[in-house]
């Protein structure tokens, strides 16, 4: 069971990576008046995005509540390296994902509410820009401890 949610909870995160990185891109060309302002592609793709985010943090939830009993017994100088992978995920990984939700959904938010185009696009940049970061830095941070 562990293992399907983990490869589900892996697979969004790839899917989320590519929203975020066309909301990210149509918002720059947005920004730079090449395209116009549709309801679909800036407020139907970010709250499609927002609820991923949600999925995710529930399958994360649901990782940790499974992981964290496997956890009290890393803690032994046999078991340093594989304690410091599980603390990232515990500490880190958790931290990152958190503030790259509330930056999605502050991003949602001020795409649904503001009135000015353009002004739209730039905070769709700037949130949804910084959610994207978030998570490819937090996958990227995974990748490299572990190669």
């Amino acid at each position: 069971m562990y293992s399907a949610i983990l490869i589900f909870h892996i697979v969004i995160s790839i899917l989320l990576v590519c929203i975020a990185f066309y909301i990210v891109v149509r918002s720059l060309f947005g920004v730079f008046n090449k395209v116009s302002f549709s309801s679909f592609s800036e407020v139907s793709i970010p709250v499609f995005a927002v609820v991923l985010l949600y999925l995710e943090l529930i399958l994360g939830m649901i990782l940790y509540a499974i992981h964290i009993n496997k956890l009290e017994t890393l803690v032994t100088q046999d078991h340093a390296n594989m304690y410091f992978s599980a603390r990232f995920w515990a500490v880190e990984h958790t931290i990152l994902m958190l503030f790259a939700i509330v930056f999605g959904h502050l991003g949602l938010v001020y795409a649904k509410n503001l009135e000015d185009d353009k002004e739209k696009f730039r905070k769709n940049l700037l949130y949804f820009g910084l959610c994207f970061l978030l998570i490819v830095f937090s996958v990227g941070m995974n990748m490299i401890r572990n190669d």
